[in-house]
């Protein structure tokens, strides 16, 4: 439940209780994987675990920082001479960041970009 009156909300939570088996849960913290925190103007959504978590599952915690994710109209080509990556590890990857794009659009290129690589 989500409003500006919070005595509205109170009486609308009592209402629900007295009719249904239910609990109030307090504020609004996590919800499918998406951390919520309370600021002056309103909550801001975030995945600042989840995105921890992510960088620590690939052992990605020490990489280069970029105010952009990826240059704009980059094609991606395949170098034959280069080792071939786990086509399991790549989709993982890409699967963790897609999930990330919900709450990060500045990613939603460069993540798009990566999916439409041919090779996987």
């Amino acid at each position: 439940m989500i409003g500006s009156d919070v005595n509205e909300i109170k009486a609308f939570k009592t209402h629900m209780m007295n009719e249904f088996e239910m609990l109030d849960l307090g504020s609004l913290t996590y919800f499918l994987g998406l951390e919520f925190t309370e600021v002056a103007e309103g909550l801001v959504m975030h995945h600042k675990k989840y995105a921890s978590d992510i960088l620590k599952r690939f052992n990605i915690m020490k990489c280069n920082l970029s105010s952009s994710p990826a240059e704009t109209n980059v094609k991606l080509v395949m170098i034959e001479e280069e080792e071939l990556v786990d086509p399991t590890l790549f989709k993982q990857i890409v699967g963790s960041l897609r999930y990330l794009c919900n709450s990060r659009p500045d990613i939603v290129y460069a993540v798009g970009i990566i999916m439409s690589y041919p090779k996987f």
